[in-house]
């Protein structure tokens, strides 16, 4: 007799942004959305300057508000969808300084790749106009 038991990992826990690159205006809002799959416990975003290493900007579960690791960075919001399973992060104002990779992650419920995630390269550029 033989029984055997299949242990199951869903690796179905999947992250995807709309755009790999963005650019947008000194001083207009940028919008940065992802999409992503599965059950998740927390869905986050961070970004990182060049020769530098990823920072949390916020976390936030599907039906909660978001969790900001600066609570004084006012310029940050981010909402999430839940039903679309999309979620997203507004910088307004945007500025130059504001010019990174950011990486929307999730957290999933269960074990498997613990936290997918995927980059969006976003450049915050500066026009100039003759008066």
């Amino acid at each position: 007799m033989e029984i055997c038991f299949f242990i199951g990992v869903s690796l179905s826990d999947i992250i995807t942004s709309h755009d790999s690159e963005k650019q947008a205006q000194d001083g207009n809002s940028v919008a940065l959305y992802c999409n992503y799959t599965g059950s998740v416990y927390n869905l986050l975003w961070y970004r990182q300057y060049q020769r530098s290493k990823p920072e949390l900007l916020l976390s936030m579960t599907e039906s909660g508000d978001p969790v900001k690791a600066d609570p004084s960075a006012h310029w940050l919001s981010a909402t999430v969808d839940k039903h679309r399973k999309l979620m997203e992060l507004e910088i307004s104002p945007a500025k130059v300084s504001d010019s990174a990779q950011y990486y929307c992650a999730l957290q999933p419920t269960v074990t498997g790749n613990p936290f997918p995630l995927h980059k969006i390269f976003l450049y915050i550029i500066m026009l100039f106009t003759d008066s």
